[in-house]
């Protein structure tokens, strides 16, 4: 088997192939090249380590042939999760052509749609805008969240503005300190295999007063009427 420079050529499809067309294509060339099929040891690694590469997404093709180009999209979380409608502008033979791309609802970074306008193919890989309050961690998504001392001890319930635009209010625990994680399902990302959204987890810091002979009445004040 010649060796070939990227994931897709090793497992002989093109880069807009599904997961059922990758796994069809592994399925393939494990028959042919399987070490206990007579194949060589070296191309069975390739083999394995193209498939692994592509089915975790880790390989984003940069190659373009005379009619296909990859269009990279960034989007952002709410997007991901709500999906969206929109129109790119991208340069083919020095003029700006104009395509209509539709993703639908639980895209995820990694993940590629094909648009197909005229004769020209275009693979559109998503990628994702950087959040000021999230970060993703596979399909759960991370906020830190600061709460005063009083609205702790108050076990006072916060609002919080989710991922796609939703308001979440959300208890506090009983047992509350620095350090204390608060999940709350279904508004993380899109879990494809249970097609239910991810979890939201709440890291929580609890802002402490230095209190003193100056602030003292004031700070009890705050806690009995606050």
């Amino acid at each position: 088997m010649k060796k070939k420079n990227n994931p897709w050529s090793i497992l002989g499809i093109p880069p807009d192939s599904d997961l059922a067309e990758v796994k069809k294509a592994y399925k393939t060339l494990s028959q042919i090249h399987h070490p206990d099929k007579g194949g060589k040891v070296r191309d069975w690694l390739d083999i394995s380590e193209a498939y692994q590469t592509v089915k975790s997404k880790e390989y984003i093709p940069i190659a373009k042939t005379n009619n296909t180009q990859l269009v990279n999209i960034n989007l952002s979380l709410k997007q991901q999760i709500l999906g969206t409608e929109d129109i790119i502008a991208v340069v083919e033979n020095n003029q700006e052509l104009y395509i209509n791309f539709s993703i639908p609802p639980g895209a995820m970074a990694g993940d590629k749609f094909k648009v197909t306008q005229g004769d020209v193919n275009y693979i559109i890989n998503i990628k994702e805008l950087a959040h000021s309050a999230f970060t993703r961690q596979g399909t759960s998504l991370i906020m830190y969240k600061t709460v005063s001392i009083i609205d702790a001890l108050r076990r006072t319930p916060l609002l919080i503005e989710g991922p796609a635009g939703e308001f979440i209010e959300v208890e506090l625990p009983e047992e509350i300190k620095t350090g204390t994680i608060i999940s709350v399902a279904g508004h993380g990302l899109h879990n494809r295999k249970n097609r239910e959204r991810g979890k939201l987890k709440i890291h929580l810091n609890i802002d402490i007063p230095i209190v003193s002979d100056d602030n003292v009445e004031e700070f009890i004040t705050r806690l009995k009427h606050d």
